[in-house]
């Protein structure tokens, strides 16, 4: 026999949770919905312009620059077109390709992770001017 006064207590704690659970669910669409001010990032690059990755951070080649004119694949396999010499980033770790007149990120299964902007990705994802790419300890900066 258990007052009503806790089956009452735990109604009013169950809604609240669902509150605070519907809360944290519209905060996550509006983060992954919202635009960034389209002046300050253009998400399409222009003819003229040549896309390149730069070093930002690392422990060897700070300031380095890729041009990205074809997919470029990045990791510690000799064959990967911009090199990274890390023990945690994988042989073949990501790749960045162009589509639709805009380039894309994608993690190739890599066992740290690709991340854009601090978010582990786990699908293609579409670059902007300024985007952040960690691949190990390595940070890159995509610029036009």
């Amino acid at each position: 026999m258990i007052p009503n006064i806790v089956f009452i207590a735990l109604r009013y704690a169950f809604i609240g949770l669902l509150y605070v659970f519907l809360i944290l669910v519209v905060r996550a669409i509006y983060r992954d919905i919202r635009t960034p001010d389209d002046s300050a990032r253009p998400s399409r690059r222009r003819k003229k312009e040549q896309p390149q990755l730069v070093v930002i951070t690392a422990d060897r080649n700070v300031g380095a620059k890729y041009m990205l004119s074809d997919e470029i694949n990045i990791g510690r396999a000799g064959s990967s077109d911009v090199l990274i010499d890390d023990t945690y980033a994988s042989q073949q770790h990501a790749r960045i390709y162009p589509h639709d007149d805009m380039y894309c990120v994608e993690d190739l299964g890599s066992t740290n992770g690709t991340y854009v902007n601090g978010r582990k990705i786990s699908y293609p994802l579409e670059l902007r001017v300024g985007d952040r790419i960690k691949i190990g300890k390595t940070v890159f900066e995509f610029r036009v």
